[in-house]
């Protein structure tokens, strides 16, 4: 007879796991997993974050580029002549060209008052009326200008233009095509900016301050001061004079560029009438008027932002002037 083999019965469930063990197994898996997708939440969050952040100020950066590139190329095509005919006593530098800076909304500058500088020059740029016949003309010259200004957005059709507008602080440039160029109407005053100034159209959205601050080199101007105390420049201001001051009929060595521009959902929480709201109204008011104040007021403002809870960004730079002869 053969003898049965029976192993007990702890032996044939050796290796199982239990009903509780089962359950804590499912316990601690499911913490995991809900630390995994709280990280994974967060993260997409983050990076949905940056990436609004990036997208909202966009416009702005590449306005702010364009400006720079633009000025960086401003002439006068200075040169020396007589003071006065038919009896000359001496040279003088000349041009019929005008390099400006002044306070925008402050006659004869056009924008919202307390945004900053306006700023108007003329620049090889190649923008002409008749493309057919000058397109090929590169270095055609235009006049240029840039100011801030809180207006309604024109490009809506009807009815939604009149019944629905968007008000919005806007980063504005004016192109003026080489035929109508106005500055040669006359060799004095500004009023030429007047007819720039009508050719004027939106860059970017938001932008609520540009600064424009003509300075000599850092090397040779530590403090900024020497040429303007207050962020102002007139290429034909005491040109007449004897002595001629520097500043007449030549370019800045350098501009100083700043912007601040606040993102769209900001600007809409805000920007909801023909004034501009008093929250940035406010924190721009009495700043930006003495340049030896400037870093302070840029510190005051973005303080008074972030209080109102107004995302933004500021964009700076320095930008050499190309023809500038000044030494």
């Amino acid at each position: 007879m053969h003898e049965l083999n029976i192993r007990p019965a702890a032996s044939r469930t050796k290796g199982a796991f239990t009903l509780l063990e089962l359950m804590v197994a499912a316990v601690v898996f499911s913490l995991i997993l809900t630390m995994l997708l709280g990280v994974i939440s967060q993260t997409s969050a983050v990076t949905q974050s940056a990436s609004q952040k990036i997208s909202a100020f966009q416009g702005a950066r590449a306005a702010f580029d364009i400006i720079a590139r633009n000025v960086s190329q401003a002439t006068l095509n200075a040169y020396w002549d007589y003071d006065k005919l038919p009896s000359p006593t001496r040279y003088l530098r000349k041009s019929e060209l005008h390099f400006l800076i002044g306070n925008a909304g402050v006659s004869p500058f056009p924008g919202t008052p307390g945004s900053g500088q306006a700023m108007f020059f003329q620049a090889p740029s190649g923008l002409t009326e008749d493309s057919a016949q000058y397109g090929g003309l590169e270095t055609l010259l235009n006049a240029m200008g840039y100011f801030v200004e809180y207006r309604q957005q024109e490009d809506l059709p009807p009815p939604f233009a009149a019944t629905d507008p968007v008000y919005r602080y806007r980063l504005m440039q004016a192109i003026q095509p080489t035929e109508n160029l106005a500055v040669y109407d006359g060799t004095t005053g500004d009023v030429w900016i007047d007819d720039v100034a009508d050719e004027a159209s939106p860059i970017a959205e938001n932008v609520i301050c540009l600064i424009v601050w003509p300075r000599r080199s850092p090397e040779d101007d530590p403090d900024g001061l020497a040429l303007s105390t207050d962020f102002a420049y007139d290429s034909r201001l005491d040109a007449l004079a004897n002595p001629q001051p520097d500043t007449a009929n030549q370019l800045p060595p350098t501009v100083q560029l700043t912007i601040v521009a606040i993102d769209e959902k900001s600007a809409a929480r805000l920007c909801v009438g023909s004034t501009p709201p008093g929250e940035i109204a406010n924190a721009l008011r009495g700043l930006f008027q003495s340049a030896s104040s400037y870093t302070a007021d840029l510190e005051t403002l973005e303080e008074k932002l972030a209080t109102e809870r107004i995302n933004f960004r500021t964009f700076s730079v320095t930008v050499p002037i190309r023809e500038s002869k000044m030494e």
